[in-house]
């Protein structure tokens, strides 16, 4: 009988044929895991250290995101995870043309070949105030675009080495784990600082304007400065660990074609202490939430939450009518714990900041911006160079982010490119759903948190900056390489023809 590689075959019920390990086989193994559970904990804990956006922060991690790029290319990990199936062929082609284009464009931007008409001006007056200035190029800050384009190699590399380890379902597994035991850690100092600085400190760094008085209060931010990027990350981890709720208990060499474990399991039964376990984590990672005060981040996690429970329930609405009542109730209490919570906090930050007026004006300069050279850019983080030009006199305070990771991209690459730009996030996101969708009810909840964790941050940065934090973008790049991988596994999906080893 024919089997699928790597598949264990099995004779009878209670009999398994296991093969002889050798010492270097189990040698092997133990590097592969140990490769996987290094990426995984740099990934999942890259935003202790200031949510990575320092340089002291990211450009370290990217230096071991680079050596265990290079070792898992050498085949330690995964010694068959960057085979291509035919399925994924085309997608992948596609993704790898647009991500190559967009680096190409970043630097051509820094090329003097070239085209420069919209910023030869402010390269003449550089020339007149300073004595000498760099040949004109469409980037204002050359050093700036260097570091968003290591960043953006960065992500490429650990998107490339999630798909490769991420093919075995327990690796895709424990990833989920250890990101949501990172979002647990940000919210424990989260906690700390709330209690003995008032939030107002993250480490030695001082969050508001002016000397630290005992009476003031900072909205919590974990590890994160801006409150709404932890808002962001507390959101990601909740998903994360609502989706290990739905996973089974049950591992595929004792699950047989066609069973499904919920299919005649009670709903007493399957609280088990792992399921509660994550339950209670996502109270918690929903606290820290709503103690961000964090509106869009808030918005953004119950329609990834919601869209997760669609994709894990499709199919049982009318076969388990009891889930649908649980899910109603659910929503009822989490309903009344933002309510009772953070419905003041939230209300009281909307009617007291100013943010949403000037968030408006800062918009409205970078559409100037853009129309002001909608074709090349003004290069990878040049943001802060352009603004200061367009700057209206109503904010007389400097500004380095357009608060919408869309609207910046235009403003810094222009519009075609950042078309571009938006596809290469756009395909591996529709992979992960094209996998929630096909995959085995037993298996689906892989790609479905893959979906609905990077949703969080993508929904929340058309108006705001989430995304463009390294270790939410870290963690977004990772966890759409698990949800390609897991997209294109070996066993067919749910609507595909019956093979002989499932």
């Amino acid at each position: 009988m024919a089997h699928a590689p790597e598949e264990e075959v099995v004779f009878d019920t209670d009999v398994r044929v296991e093969r002889r390990r050798g010492p270097l086989v189990v040698l092997r193994g133990l590097a592969d895991w140990s490769v996987a559970a290094l990426f995984f904990a740099v990934v999942s804990f890259a935003a202790l250290p200031m949510g990575g956006n320092r340089d002291w922060a990211w450009a370290p991690i990217a230096v071991i995101v680079g050596a265990l790029a290079v070792l898992v290319a050498a085949g330690v990990g995964a010694s068959k995870g960057f085979e291509v199936s035919a399925a994924e062929r085309k997608p992948l082609l596609a993704l790898v043309a647009c991500f190559a284009l967009f680096v190409l464009f970043g630097l051509f931007q820094m090329s003097t070949m070239a085209p420069s008409s919209t910023t030869a001006w402010l390269y003449d007056a550089a020339a007149r105030l300073l004595g000498s200035a760099h040949a004109p190029v469409p980037d204002l800050a050359i050093d700036a675009a260097r570091n968003t384009l290591l960043k953006c190699l960065s992500c490429g590399a650990i998107f490339l080495i999630a798909r490769a380890l991420c093919r075995d379902r327990d690796r895709a597994r424990l990833l989920l784990v250890m990101f949501v035991a990172g979002a647990i850690l940000v919210v424990a100092y989260g906690v700390l600082m709330q209690v003995t600085t008032h939030s107002c400190y993250l480490g030695s760094y001082l969050k508001k304007v002016g000397a630290y008085e005992t009476t003031d209060r900072c909205v919590m931010s974990g590890t994160f400065v801006s409150s709404n990027s932890f808002g962001c990350y507390c959101g990601m981890g909740m998903v994360a660990a609502m989706a290990l709720i739905f996973a089974g208990r049950r591992r595929k060499g004792d699950q047989p074609y066609g069973y499904d474990e919920d299919d005649e399991e009670g709903i007493v039964a399957s609280l088990t202490g792992f399921r509660v376990t994550m339950l209670a984590v996502c109270l918690l990672l929903l606290g820290g939430l709503l103690y961000s005060a964090s509106r869009a981040g808030l918005a953004a996690t119950l329609a990834s939450a919601a869209a997760l429970t669609v994709l894990m329930l499709r199919g049982r609405w009318r076969s388990r009518p009891d889930l649908v009542r649980i899910f109603v109730a659910i929503s009822v209490v989490v309903g009344i714990i933002v309510l009772v919570i953070a419905g003041n906090t939230i209300v009281d930050k909307a009617m007291r900041a100013s943010d949403g007026g000037d968030r408006m004006q800062i918009w409205r300069a970078s559409l100037q911006a853009v129309r002001m050279s909608p074709w090349l850019g003004w290069g990878l983080g040049s943001f802060a160079d352009i603004y200061a030009i367009v700057q209206p006199m109503t904010l007389p305070i400097p500004n380095d982010l357009a608060h919408s990771t869309p609207l910046e991209t235009m403003v810094e690459v222009g519009v075609p490119m950042a078309v571009v730009s938006f596809a290469i996030v756009f395909i591996p996101w529709g992979v992960s759903l094209y996998g929630a969708l096909t995959r085995r009810r037993a298996h689906r909840y892989l790609p479905g948190a893959a979906f609905a964790v990077a949703a969080v941050p993508i929904l929340h940065s058309v108006v705001d900056f989430s995304l463009q934090m390294p270790a939410i973008g870290f963690v977004v790049s990772a966890l759409m390489g698990m949800g390609w991988a897991q997209a294109f596994g070996r066993r067919e999906r749910s609507r595909g023809d019956f093979t002989p080893w499932e």
